[in-house]
This record gives C-alpha cells, sequence and structure tokens, in this order.
C-alpha cells in the first residue's frame, strides 16, 4: 500500500506513552484521557478504509470553523483507537453534524450540557464492538463505541476548537462529552429499526446523530399494563425544567427514548406500530399549567405554550419523541436522552 502524502503538522516525541499524554495535556488536544500515538503508518490504514481522498472535506467544525479533511479525522481517530474498519462511521457522524439542520455552532457553544450522541444500525454493529446490549451507554466497554463517540468529540475539540470555559460555554458538561456511540439493538425491536424510519434499508449501516443533554433515566416496577407504562413515561418526560419549556414552542428538536427489550415486547404487543406509541406518549406528554406557580404560568401563557383545555405541551408533534430499542434485559428501566431542542437529529449513511 502506497502511503499517502499528509499534510498535518508533525510532531516528533519521545518513544514513551506518558510522554505522549503529558504533551497532550499540555498542548490542549487532549481530552484528559490518555491517548494513541496517531503515527503515519496507523493514518495510512484508516486513510484506506475509506474511498474518500486525504483532502476530502467533510465539514466545517464550529466553534472556530475549523475545515475538518478526511486526513484531520484520521489523525484525531487514531488517538482515540479507531480501527480502519470503524472510521467511515467517524466521517459519517462528522458529515451528519456538519449539516445545517444540526445547528453545531450552538451546540458547541452553548450553557448546556448537550453534546453529539451517535446512534448506530445496521450489519456492522457486533463485528465493530458497537455496544447496544447492556451498559450500551456507558460500562460495556466495546471498542467501536468508545473509540467512534471519542473519535468525533476529538475532532470537535482540535478541528473545531470546542474548548469548555474558553470556546464552549458549558455550565457542566456531561459525561457523554467524552463521547458517546450505542447502537440500536435491531434484533429485538418489535418495530422497523431507527435507520429504516428514517430513510435507509436494512443491510446499510447508518449512524444518526443526537443533540442530546443528557441520560435522564427512568424505571418502573408499578404498572402493568403497557399503556399505563407508556403514560408514566410520558408524564416523566414532561418535566416542568424540561429545554422545550424554555422555548417559544416546541416545533424543534427530538427526544431519544431508550427502551429496554423486555419493555419494548410489552409495547410491541399494545402498540403494533410505532407511530402509535409516539401518539400515545405525545398525547400525554404535558403538563398542567397549575404545576407552576403564577409568575412562572405567566411566562408560559405569554409565550402561547397553554392550550385551551389548560395543558402545556411538550412538544408539537409525536414524531419528536423517537423510542429506540437498546439496552439490557432487566425489565425495569428506560433512558430518555433529552433535547436542546435547537437542533435536528441527522442520520447518515456510511461510505466504504
Amino acid at each position: 500500500m502506497s502511503a499517502p502524502q499528509l499534510t498535518a503538522e508533525t510532531v516528533e516525541i519521545d518513544d514513551d506513552p506518558e510522554a505522549l499524554f503529558v504533551l497532550s495535556l499540555e498542548q490542549g488536544w487532549g481530552d484528559g484521557a490518555p491517548i494513541l500515538p496517531p503515527t503515519d503508518e496507523r493514518i495510512a490504514l484508516l486513510l484506506a478504509a475509506t474511498p474518500h481522498p486525504a483532502d476530502h472535506i467533510v465539514g466545517v467544525l464550529p466553534p472556530r470553523n475549523g475545515v475538518c479533511t478526511v486526513e484531520l479525522a484520521a489523525v484525531n481517530a487514531a488517538m482515540a483507537g479507531v480501527e480502519p474498519a470503524a472510521f467511515p462511521f467517524v466521517l459519517a457522524a462528522l458529515e451528519a453534524i456538519s449539516a445545517p439542520e444540526w445547528n453545531a455552532f450552538a451546540l458547541t457553544t452553548t450553557t448546556s450540557s448537550v453534546f453529539p450522541m451517535l446512534i448506530a444500525n445496521g450489519p456492522s454493529r457486533d463485528a465493530l464492538g458497537i455496544n447496544y446490549r447492556a451498559g450500551c451507554l456507558g460500562g460495556a466497554a466495546g471498542r467501536g463505541s468508545m473509540t467512534i463517540g471519542r473519535a468525533v468529540s476529538l475532532c470537535l475539540r482540535n478541528v473545531g476548537g470546542q474548548k469548555a470555559g474558553e470556546t464552549s460555554r458549558t455550565v457542566f458538561g456531561q459525561p457523554a462529552r467524552f463521547g458517546l456511540c450505542f447502537g440500536e439493538w435491531e434484533e429485538r425491536s418489535p418495530w422497523p429499526s431507527l435507520a429504516q424510519r428514517r430513510g435507509f434499508r436494512p443491510d446499510q449501516d447508518v449512524v444518526t446523530v443526537h443533540g442530546g443533554k443528557g441520560t435522564f433515566p427512568l424505571a418502573d416496577v408499578n404498572n402493568d399494563s403497557a399503556e399505563d407504562l407508556a403514560y408514566t413515561i410520558a408524564k416523566s418526560i414532561a418535566f416542568p425544567l424540561n429545554n422545550w419549556y424554555l422555548e417559544p414552542t416546541g416545533a424543534t428538536g427530538q427526544l431519544v427514548l431508550c427502551i429496554n427489550p423486555i419493555w419494548a415486547k410489552r409495547f410491541g404487543d399494545a402498540f403494533p406500530k410505532i407511530e402509535s406509541l409516539q401518539e400515545y406518549l405525545f398525547e400525554n406528554a404535558w403538563q398542567p399549567i397549575e404545576l407552576w406557580r403564577p409568575t412562572n404560568a405567566k411566562v408560559l401563557r405569554d409565550k402561547g405554550r397553554v392550550d385551551a383545555k389548560g395543558r402545556v405541551m411538550l412538544v408539537e408533534r409525536p414524531e419528536q419523541l423517537v423510542p429506540v430499542v437498546c439496552g439490557g434485559l432487566g425489565s425495569l428501566h428506560a433512558v430518555a436522552l433529552t433535547s436542546f431542542c435547537e437542533s435536528e437529529m441527522q442520520s447518515v449513511a456510511v461510505v466504504r
């Protein structure tokens, strides 16, 4: 294999993992965890895994509008430990983030904790170690999940210039700012996969990027009825300090609802079409205006967020509530990946 002509700046250091780690922290291009050396050889292997040339522009990453070429993405992917076969997932995620509708500038500079959360579909999930079973949102330790998500995070840091307290005004951040990538357990879903619902074929590898504020845990052992459980979930995700109640309307953004396979089976029996579950969640995802104190209630009324029945609806459309089947087989839990709202979920097919 002929090595590509690399153009990124070269740094020579002692062949010592500790020296590389320390330098990454001193120079600000590390994320606080050890990294692998992005050698010419390792970068070349990543570049060979994509049909795009090294100088192909994947996107322009805010907040500093850094031009992210395939080569620069490969440098950061090499540091994160991405294996060559998984590198096209990184490129697909970066392309999705660069879509204007995802609103990357707002997401990288806001005071919010929001960050790209990557959802993978397709036949390569197992081979690449993309977690979708127990511990899929953290702790399962699949190489694909950990490295793909981290590579995207490093690109935002080193190409886009996103750094907390400097270019990013995030107050708290969140653990997902290290990188979050998980898969859908398509085989245990009673409905078409997320990628299929977004227009892709079952045999395609697809990355969907959601601007998620964090993981909001839900748990239940009290409801035997699937309808009662869905009702309780709907009320829980419509919590009073949800970002949607800060917005003039509930018209933009999505909430991803991670449903364990056991609950998915229960919901599938009661709601054979996923659209019927989304409609049911939507119809019950509201709070009575009386829940808020008078001053706060006036703000919501002035925004036009209160309907004729005195309800403050969370969102405007059922499709903004997006179920995804994943997680372990404990029939107790779900997780809501709450929304920044000023961002539209984006999906991109992986290109090899």
